[in-house]
């Protein structure tokens, strides 16, 4: 199982917060290797940067050469065209017999995510169109697990029609346009939430989704609980093919990783708590004191200066 002692510190969400809002995907990459400064920081990341989801048993591999890259991306062809050239690529392994293993997926992978776009690089989520199969024998599976996603990293092609295309799926440098309002996502109780709430609702606003559908609801429950859950109309009746990840699930876990590390940035910490007894609840974050204003708070801006 992961070290659950392994916990986001102020200090490393900082730049994985501030990486929320350059995020996007690219499928067009210039098959360049990473550098090796760059490529050092993100090995030492997938190993034991990212803070592991309660109860899980998952871990990131780095594959590397658009030769390894290719065979997996091969025949992947979505409404968001194919991933060329990608000069590496982060396999998110999951142990299914380990409990929520599809939101600790998300949850790890969307940290992976955020730390590679702080560095410099683009990337692009991939979950049903991809050869697991071969990933695995590439990253090499233990016992019971399965690679339910994959993300492409890398320098993104620039010029010509491949700039073009890449263009038409990238909404303005907020990467707001055409997502749901906040009004949408989320539902408060009978108390008025601190101002942090609403930074963490913003960053969940933007999280990346299968087909943008954000399929997640967050709820703000009185005595410092907060709830996500996945709305039932996403949810997957048939899988793209056998053992294909619960995207729903997966895609929550993506966005509570965004809700954490925007939290923990803002200097309110807390911890997750999965939920089993409702059917549509993923998991509550727990904060033990609430802080009533963010004005109370000392900003990151200020900490880093």
């Amino acid at each position: 199982m992961s070290n659950p002692k392994r916990t986001l510190s102020r200090t490393q969400a900082i730049p994985l917060f501030e990486a929320v809002e350059l995020r996007h995907s690219s499928r067009s990459y210039t098959g360049e290797p990473l550098a090796a400064d760059t490529r050092q920081k993100l090995q030492t990341f997938l190993d034991s940067g990212w803070e592991p989801y309660p109860d899980s048993d998952t871990r990131a591999v780095l594959v590397e050469g658009t030769d390894q890259t290719s065979r997996i991306f091969k025949g992947f062809i979505g409404s968001y065209g194919a991933v060329t050239n990608a000069p590496a690529l982060i396999a998110i392994v999951a142990n299914l017999d380990a409990p929520y293993f599809y939101e600790a997926a998300g949850y790890m992978g969307e940290q992976c995510v955020l730390y590679a776009t702080a560095l410099g690089l683009e990337t692009c989520w991939v979950g049903g169109f991809f050869k697991p199969d071969e990933a695995g024998r590439i990253a090499g599976l233990k016992q019971n697990e399965r690679v339910l996603a994959v993300v492409a990293v890398g320098s993104a092609k620039q010029g010509g029609m491949a700039s073009l295309y890449e263009g038409l799926f990238k909404f303005g440098s907020t990467n707001r346009g055409k997502r749901k309002s906040l009004e949408e996502i989320h539902y408060i109780e009978d108390k008025t939430p601190p101002r942090w709430f609403f930074r963490a609702l913003e960053a969940v606003q933007v999280a990346p989704s299968s087909f943008n559908k954000q399929p997640w609801h967050v709820r703000y429950h009185k005595k410092g609980m907060i709830s996500f859950t996945f709305l039932e109309e996403y949810k997957e009746k048939k899988p793209l093919f056998p053992g294909a990840p619960n995207s729903v699930r997966l895609c929550v876990g993506i966005a509570m990783a965004h809700f954490r590390v925007t939290l923990r940035a803002l200097g309110v910490d807390g911890h997750w708590i999965p939920e089993e007894e409702q059917p549509n609840f993923v998991a509550t974050f727990l904060i033990p004191e609430i802080v009533d204003d963010l004005d109370t708070l000392n900003g990151w801006e200020e900490e880093e200066s």
